[in-house]
C-alpha cells in the first residue's frame, strides 16, 4: 500500500513522528493488526422451559373392620330328671334347664344369655 507523500488516508497531515525529516526522504508506514471494538446490544429472547406435571391418583387401601359371626348348634346330654321332679324342686337353678318344667324361659337357643 503506497502512501502520497506520507499522508494517512483520512487524515489531513502527515504521520505522527514525521515532523523534522528531510524532505526527499519518506518513511513507509507499519500497519499494525486490526483492532475491533465492540459495541454490544442485548435482545430479549424467550427460551421456554417446560415442567411437566403428573397427576397420580393414588387408590389406597385401608382395612375396615366388618365382624361376621358363625353359629352352630350342639346337642349334648344333659342330667336325668325323675318323672314329678323338675329342675326347679330343690336342686336346680331356677331357669329350665332341660326341655319340660320349671319356667323356661321361652328362648328356642340357650337361655342364659
Amino acid at each position: 500500500m503506497m502512501m502520497n507523500q506520507g499522508q494517512y488516508p483520512g487524515m489531513s497531515g502527515q504521520f505522527p513522528g514525521m515532523q523534522g525529516q528531510q524532505p526527499g526522504f519518506q518513511m513507509q508506514p507499519i500497519v499494525c493488526p486490526t483492532q475491533y471494538r465492540y459495541n454490544d446490544c442485548f435482545s430479549p429472547q424467550e427460551i421456554p422451559y417446560i415442567h411437566p406435571i403428573v397427576n397420580v391418583n393414588r387408590h389406597n387401601v385401608v382395612g375396615v373392620p366388618q365382624h361376621y359371626y358363625t353359629e352352630t348348634t350342639q346337642d349334648v346330654m344333659g342330667s336325668m330328671i325323675m318323672p314329678g321332679r323338675g329342675p326347679s324342686h330343690g336342686h336346680g337353678h331356677g331357669h329350665g334347664h332341660g326341655m319340660w318344667g320349671g319356667g323356661g324361659c321361652g328362648r328356642r337357643r340357650g337361655c342364659c344369655r
